[in-house]
């Protein structure tokens, strides 16, 4: 009798110990998921954040004309493209891309172009200074969809036309 209740004692012990295990393995399991969803999250933030400081630049507004509600693309000073322009070369040496002459899905690249010029992110202070006082009054419009890249999810490419 007394080895039975000794028996059933340890018994007892071991599927505590492994219920204890199982908590802690549940748990462990449990955290690690959301840990790697909060990063997974964080990322995606980041992702977006990074998007929008061109996207906001792309799509219509509307206005109100003659009681009649007009879209209209969103118009952008040079001020506004040269910040861009800046923004994507700031870029283009973080990731030391900058030697690229063109977006591409598998880096971190961003190109702006304006016009027929390709690669307005590369200019120099001096040249972003001339376009500044030879187009200061003018306004340009985003003329197609910025082009994300599939891989990384970023914005790679935008493109500007003056507004007519």
């Amino acid at each position: 009798m007394e080895n039975a209740s000794k028996a059933l004692l340890m018994a007892a012990g071991v599927l505590v110990g492994i219920m204890v295990i199982t908590i802690g393995v549940i748990l462990y399991t449990t955290f690690s998921n959301l840990g790697k969803s909060t990063i997974e999250q964080m990322e995606m933030d980041k992702i977006a954040e990074w998007n929008e400081t061109y996207l906001k630049y792309y799509g219509t507004n509307i206005v109100k004309k003659d009681e009649k509600e007009i879209q209209q693309p969103i118009s952008v000073t040079a001020h506004d493209i040269i910040t861009l322009a800046n923004h994507a070369n700031q870029n283009n040496i973080k990731y030391e891309v900058q030697g690229q002459s063109g977006y591409n899905q598998n880096t971190f690249y961003v190109q702006v172009q304006v016009g027929k010029d390709a690669n307005f992110e590369k200019k120099t202070e001096e040249q972003k200074n001339e376009f500044l006082k030879s187009n200061n009054m003018k306004t340009y419009i985003c003329v197609e969809e910025p082009k994300v890249s599939s891989i990384t999810k970023r914005v790679m490419y935008i493109h500007f036309e003056e507004q007519k």
